[in-house]
């Protein structure tokens, strides 16, 4: 695992979990970093999956 990944991933999560508090808490625009938090999240998350599959380099 490489740890800029691993930080992109844990940064990604806190953004996402602080935008979930702020749409929570009656903020509407707050779904913007929810969303956009969770997609890089998620997308850095299936790049390590194919880099631990040997699916590319």
């Amino acid at each position: 695992m490489r740890w800029s990944s691993l930080f992109t991933v844990v940064g990604g999560v806190v953004v996402a979990i602080a935008g979930l508090f702020g749409l929570l808490s009656g903020h509407p625009w707050a779904a913007l970093p929810l969303v956009l938090g969770s997609a890089i999240a998620l997308r850095e998350v299936r790049y390590l999956q194919r880099l631990r599959d040997g699916k590319i380099r």
